[in-house]
């Protein structure tokens, strides 16, 4: 028998161990030799570290970890303890031969086995300690000579450090007799354990392209039945469509799903076949239109939240509402679930419903309720796990960090053990991915083209999804999600001086960020509708559109918008006043309060336009002392451009990704 693994399900046979004999020992004294002799306390903390161990659910101790714990143990001050401490600790050296060996198993029968009606029993023989002994006792007659010597060496080199004498496989077939004198029906043939299928997912966690899937097909290769066709290969496909599936391998992926819903209707598995269908509706469509899943008896509440997902994409053009529906759907399919299967709920799918509120309210606008979800899935959830619903809370509120110019502690968030421990090789590239987009948008904010182009486009991800017009104005052929892409295009025109052709593309923005319920991205669209007004000269109708959407910037959760909307509408206060003193102070607090959050963005080209505008208002009104301040802080700031350009080597930066990838190299030599 292989190494018993946390979770792992008691095995069907038994094969006695190096840690049996331990084990076995101490029932033997406590029940035995020191039996009514032993303090209460001390015995109830016997009875439970027996009970635990006996339970072949966990990883056996070692010997001296059994020692460490008995040692550990309350009132081992009393004589009787000490002597059975003593007595425990003899044991390997009285078990030196096979003789010795063999004695002491018979000595075994005496706690367990039936006495007279007039002395009862020591141990009951249905109770879990009578079976763990009665067991071990039956497991010990049925070895020819030459097994107890071998169970007898073992056991010594075990006792003396080495771990792993006495626990390699047992390989069973009807020609080997060495170690069995006896040979029952289970000795003859060897039954599925779950080793393998430990081992494909340690090498799907880790990127192992050949471990996993082999130690898969070993897996579903083992002996489940006696019937000629094991009937279950249709599982063996679908995990392995679920890695092709998290890889984003989609090819791959279609074409063995395909294979495993036909194997999956042959063998007449509804929920495997319902699972295959549910991934089939994961794939990305031909087209916009998302493929949802109907409510079957067999669907997983999973898969209904994973629509939720589909319509949160802006291409599927609907609105966030049936997002909300879905996701009440969801929840109450999972609470029918749970009561239907009779299944315990789990932690993470749980969680899931939280985690995906998050990103709804996100989207909407509702900051404050996404961050209310956020502290739920992170308070609820461990560190340190594989867990994908607080690593997607953590990388999208460190973005968020970032986006409000925090990038230093966003970045620390992401760099703690605690959130990167335990992920797999896939997480880990979200995860590094996430923090090349944070150190992207620091370096285009500072306008640092030469550092992106040189150092950090060389080190993107594989799985990253950038495009660069997120961060820049160029000319990419690579579309963004339709609202991004439009209001990218008003910006791009605007840049070069041709707001006549921004403003179709930034009315259609408008409406679909109304209709889909996109707000931030709404709010955005009417700041750049009023600025394209300005250059049609409509200066108080764009005042009274950023007054009108401003009080909803304040809260500081967009700081970029709420600088672009101050700037703008302290020019629309200059332009609808005539340039008039009264107009020229009404748009110092805006003004002030652009430069302000463009700084705190690091975004020079911005602050040295709004400086420069500044001055221009200082110098009107005759405040020169102001007007020469703004103007040592604007030569500040154009020096910091001409030395961002310059300067190809950021050190900080380098020293992230340094780290990210050490913590690459660690995680795959787990």
């Amino acid at each position: 028998m292989d190494h018993y693994k946390p979770g792992t399900p008691p095995p069907t046979h038994h094969v006695l161990r190096s840690h049996h004999i331990d084990l076995l020992a101490i029932f033997l004294l406590t029940f035995k030799e020191f039996h009514g002799k032993l303090p209460q306390h001390f015995q109830l903390s016997v009875y439970r570290f027996l009970l635990f161990e006996i339970s072949d659910v966990v990883h056996p101790k070692t010997h001296d970890q059994i020692q460490i714990a008995l040692r550990s143990m309350p009132q081992t001050d009393n004589p009787n303890v000490q002597s059975l401490l003593l007595a425990w600790e003899s044991v390997p050296k009285q078990l030196t031969n096979t003789d010795q060996m063999s004695s002491f198993f018979h000595s075994a029968p005496s706690i367990f086995a039936d006495k007279s009606e007039d002395e009862p029993n020591v141990l009951y023989r249905r109770s879990p300690f009578a079976f763990f002994c009665r067991r071990c006792f039956v497991s010990f007659v049925k070895l020819s000579f030459y097994g107890v010597m071998e169970l007898q060496k073992d056991y010594q080199a075990w006792c003396a450090g080495n771990t792993r004498a006495g626990y390699g496989p047992v390989e069973k077939d009807t020609l080997t007799d060495d170690l069995w004198l006896f040979k029952t029906a289970s000795d003859f043939k060897s039954w599925a354990r779950p080793e393998p299928f430990e081992a494909w997912e340690k090498g799907r966690a880790l990127g192992d392209d050949i471990i996993g899937p082999d130690n898969l097909r070993r897996y579903f290769e083992q002996r489940f039945h006696d019937q000629n066709d094991s009937g279950i290969r249709q599982h063996a496909l679908l995990n392995l469509v679920r890695m092709h599936y998290v890889r984003k391998e989609y090819a791959a992926a279609s074409k063995l799903l395909q294979e495993a819903i036909a194997v999956a209707r042959t063998c007449g598995d509804r929920i495997t076949l319902q699972h295959c269908i549910s991934m089939l509706h994961r794939l990305p469509p031909s087209s916009d239109t998302p493929v949802l899943n109907e409510i079957q008896p067999d669907l997983h509440p999973s898969e209904v939240l994973f629509d939720v997902a589909k319509f949160l994409q802006p291409q599927s053009g609907q609105p966030l509402t049936l997002c909300f529906e879905k996701l009440a759907q969801a929840i109450g399919l999972y609470d029918h679930w749970v009561d239907q299967k009779k299944v315990l709920p789990n932690e993470r799918e749980l969680l899931g419903p939280h985690a995906m509120q998050a990103v709804l309210w996100n989207t909407l606008g509702c900051h404050g309720l996404a961050r209310v979800q956020e502290s739920f899935v992170m308070a609820f959830s461990k560190g340190g796990d594989d867990d994908p619903n607080r690593l997607n809370v953590l990388l999208n509120y460190t973005y968020r960090l970032a986006r409000i110019g925090r990038c230093q502690d966003a970045l620390a968030l992401l760099v703690q053990p605690g959130t990167w421990r335990g992920i797999s090789l896939d997480e880990y590239q979200e995860w590094a991915s996430m923090i090349w987009h944070i150190l992207a948008l620091m370096v285009s904010r500072r306008g640092q083209h030469r550092l992106f182009r040189d150092f950090l486009l060389p080190r993107q991800p594989s799985a990253s999804t950038f495009v660069s017009k997120e961060y820049f104005f160029d000319e990419s052929t690579t579309q963004l999600p339709p609202i991004r892409e439009e209001l990218h295009r008003v910006m791009s025109a605007r840049r070069h001086g041709q707001v006549v052709t921004a403003i179709q593309p930034l009315l259609q923005s408008l409406w679909h960020s109304e209709f889909q319920g996109r707000f931030p991205l709404h709010r955005l669209g009417i700041i750049l509708l009023a600025d394209v007004g300005l250059e049609f000269g409509m200066s108080e109708h764009c005042r009274r559109l950023i007054q009108g959407i401003l009080p909803q910037l304040l809260g500081g959760h967009e700081i970029e918008h709420r600088a672009f909307a101050c700037h703008t509408l302290a020019r629309c206060i200059i332009a609808s006043s005539d340039s008039k003193e009264v107009g020229l102070a009404e748009a110092l607090p805006p003004l002030l309060t652009a430069e302000a959050d463009y700084i705190r963005l690091s975004m020079l080209e911005a602050v040295s336009d709004v400086q420069w505008l500044l001055m221009v208002v200082y110098h009107n009104l005759g405040m020169t002392a102001e007007e020469e301040k703004v103007y040592a802080r604007y030569e500040a700031s154009t020096a910091k451009v001409r030395t961002f350009e310059e300067n190809p080597v950021d050190v900080e930066a380098e020293q992230v990704w340094r780290l990210v990838s050490d913590v690459g190299a660690r995680l795959v030599g787990r």
